[in-house]
């Protein structure tokens, strides 16, 4: 079960973040609603930076488990890039520059 969901994590990396910002947001102002001794607005920017450290740390884990992978288990980097163009298969392409 565990590798399913490091699978899934590597497949969808900003739903991962956004997943985890969102629970570090939600987990941080529940406790900072028990902090009575705070106004509503400090509450909220204190539920902000924690959830934004949470989020930070969670983006280097993901940057140095990506690095992992290509290093160490021989994963390629994939140059399929989808804001490139590429022609369609079968046709020819001028030579650039003559």
């Amino acid at each position: 079960m565990l590798g399913a969901i490091a699978e899934w994590c590597r497949e969808h990396k900003l739903r991962a973040i956004g997943g985890v910002w969102l629970t570090g947001m939600g987990a941080s102002m529940a406790y900072n609603a028990t902090q009575t001794s705070l106004s509503p607005s400090v509450k909220v920017i204190h539920s902000r930076i924690y959830a934004q450290a949470l989020t930070l740390t969670c983006l280097l884990g993901s940057a140095a488990a990506e690095w992992y992978d290509v290093k160490y288990n021989n994963r390629r980097v994939v140059d399929d890039d989808p804001y490139v163009y590429k022609p369609p298969q079968g046709t020819r392409t001028a030579p650039v520059g003559r």
